[in-house]
Formats: C-alpha cells, structure tokens, sequence
C-alpha cells in the first residue's frame, strides 16, 4: 500500500469524518472503499454515448446505399 496526501475543503473532510464513523470504519479505509466502488462501476459500466443529436441528418438527403459503396470504394 502507498501512501499519499490529499487536500479537502474542510465541509467536504468533515462529512467523510462523519460518513467513516456511521461505518464504523477509519477515514482512509472509507475513502479507499468508495474509490473503489467508482473505479469498478466504470469498468463494469460502457461509457453510454448520446447521439440524439445526430438523429436524422440524413433524412433530407437522396443518398442510397449504392452510392455510399461506390464512394467508398473508389
């Protein structure tokens, strides 16, 4: 295990002090026990991608699948 320092604003330390002690576990092992949790949920959880805003640009195009492939193949 490494060691290292970081800085919190003092009402962000004082309610992980209270959430530790509800848990009945030290500051450092409840810091490393939600750091945790977040680092499995994104590796358990794809990046979700929006792409409403891509919804139906080609709508009022007269493009066929035939000339996409000719385009691309050239």
């Amino acid at each position: 295990m490494q060691r290292t320092q970081i800085y919190f604003e003092e009402d962000m330390l004082e309610a992980l002090k209270k959430k530790a002690r509800k848990s009945g576990i030290s500051l450092s092992a409840y810091i490393r026990s939600v750091l945790k949790k977040d680092l499995e949920n994104q590796q358990t959880e794809p990046e979700k991608l929006d792409f409403s805003e891509f919804s139906g640009m080609w709508k009022e195009r007269d493009i066929t699948l035939e000339d996409i492939r000719e385009k691309a193949w050239k």
